[in-house]
């Protein structure tokens, strides 16, 4: 059994700075690093080191852990403030030093109320209140104050075994899962119930395989092509006035080219403008695509002509709008501003003042097939995602993840967009100006991709699909309502 008393009473602290250091490792198991068995260990020995701990050393614990984990894991949010929003190094330093603090509230209080409130075994401990606890705060920490689910464990899974269980339980059940092996992996270590770990660990990833072998979802319609262009035009250049017209005369040079398709599809915001400054030149494309059945959709800035608010929309030609629903905080809306305005006073965005679309919005129709469009990191959240299904026949995502440079966020953010494609059962087009542009399977596999930083139209065959996954019906709810009534009487039984 792993002795770590002479760890925990050492005066140097060597836990903590052990703790921290697993923790920073633990975005090594997300893309691109792709190294998703470093869960396992690492979270395993998080657990292992808060077991018997007072409440307030289990939370400490859990945010050295959390604080490592996110601020190796979001550090790409210093690009985007520095870079490109002019703000100084100290304050982007202290932004991101801020954003992982806060984050890691969420795995340090999970913790903290296991320890807290449940008297229980090593065995319940690790295999199912730790677990269990540990998904109810990652499923909080996708809405406290709008929700920043980003890195949530069960997406390193896309590409195992596991990946299976996203039509049921979803990214967040799947983070269940790999937390439970990583509790049965600490009974290893402990050298307890070493076989019955070892069979219960190989019988989830069997159950994960031939879960994956189902199809939940059906094809629906012909085959249609599409072609999605990745402008790659640098973030730092996007706004200039002598970018506008060359922007223009490329995306429209580029969809020409590729008339011959049924759907073209431009990244988020690829007008850098607002819609009704180029009505001449949509009108323009329209008609040199006349005698074609080619649509277009494009990101554009939309605004309200009665409110004078701006909106960030997906349209196409024919006038079929879709306005984000979901916004990005400091990015493109200012929550609690009377607290956080100081803020714009170091940093400048470019449309940072917008307004959100109404959560209920008509499906676009492509085709004879509707589409959920989503726009950046809206499909961050399934919740988002699920909104359109099961009516949706396919997904959409626009994003630009240029402001985070040559980073390890668009690859972050591709992998969640994969995630989604699995648990939808649902073809997902992702376009972006400077990559990752890709088309996502109903399994979530990648079926296409352009190299980023590259100008390139990726030319693909898709189809609809129908029907549902389990997942599109139920959500999170039931997982999560059943993992509350659990706790609820474990804890009560052991008073």
């Amino acid at each position: 059994m792993i002795n770590i008393k002479l760890i925990q009473n050492n005066p140097y602290h060597i836990l903590e700075i052990l703790l921290l250091l697993a923790g920073a490792m633990l975005p090594f198991s997300f893309a691109p690093y792709e190294l998703f068995w470093l869960q396992y260990p690492l979270i395993a020995f998080l657990f292992i080191s808060v077991i018997e701990q007072a409440p307030k050393i289990a939370f400490y614990r859990g945010m050295v852990f959390g604080f490592g984990w996110f601020v190796h894991g979001v550090h790409w949010v210093f690009y985007s403030l520095h870079y490109h929003g002019g703000a100084p190094v100290f304050f982007a330093v202290l932004v991101v030093v801020l954003l992982s603090l806060y984050l890691s509230l969420f795995p340090a209080l999970a913790l903290y109320f296991a320890n807290r409130f449940i008297k229980a075994s090593s065995l319940q401990f690790f295999v199912i209140v730790y677990p269990f606890i540990w998904m109810i705060f990652d499923w909080l920490r996708g809405y406290f104050l709008t929700g920043m689910p980003w890195l949530q464990i069960g997406v390193a899974h896309i590409d195992t075994y596991l990946a299976g269980f996203a039509p049921i339980v979803g990214g967040l059940g799947i983070g269940l899962l790999a937390t439970i092996v990583a509790g049965l992996l600490a009974l290893i270590f402990n050298r307890q119930y070493v076989k019955s770990s070892v069979i219960v660990i190989a019988l989830i990833y069997v159950c994960g395989f031939l879960l994956n072998q189902i199809n939940w979802t059906q094809p629906l319609g012909e085959l249609l092509k599409v072609s999605l262009i990745q402008g790659n035009m640098p973030q730092s250049e996007k706004w200039r006035r002598e970018s506008y017209a060359p922007t223009l005369q490329m995306y429209r040079q580029l969809t020409l080219e590729n008339k011959d398709s049924d759907l073209i599809v431009w990244p988020e915001t690829a007008v850098p403008g607002y819609k009704y400054r180029v009505v001449s030149y949509l009108e323009d494309i329209s008609r040199q695509l006349e005698g074609t059945n080619t649509s277009v959709m494009l990101g554009v800035f939309e605004r309200d002509e009665k409110s004078q608010r701006y909106y960030n929309s997906v349209i196409d030609l024919t006038g079929q709008s879709y306005k984000k629903r979901h916004l990005v905080p400091l990015g493109e809306y200012f929550p609690l501003r009377s607290l956080l305005g100081f803020f714009a006073q170091w940093v400048n965005i470019p449309m940072s003042n917008i307004d959100n679309g109404k959560f209920s919005q008509p499906l676009l129709n492509i085709s004879g097939l509707k589409v959920g469009v989503n726009i950046c990191f809206e499909d961050v959240f399934d919740r988002d995602v699920l909104r359109d299904l099961p009516e949706a026949n396919f997904l959409i995502n626009v994003s630009n993840d240029a402001w985070f440079e040559d980073s390890i966020e668009p690859w972050q953010h591709h992998q969640i967009a994969r995630m989604r494609a699995a648990e939808t059962g649902r073809y997902l087009l992702r376009v972006t100006n400077t990559g990752v542009t890709s088309v996502i399977g109903t399994k979530g596999e990648v079926l296409a991709i352009l190299p980023q930083f590259k100008r390139d139209v990726l030319n693909y065959e898709f189809q609809g699909y129908s029907g549902a996954t389990p997942y599109v019906l139920w959500s999170n709810y039931l997982l999560v309502i059943l993992a509350i009534c659990f706790l609820v009487v474990l804890s009560r039984r052991t008073k």
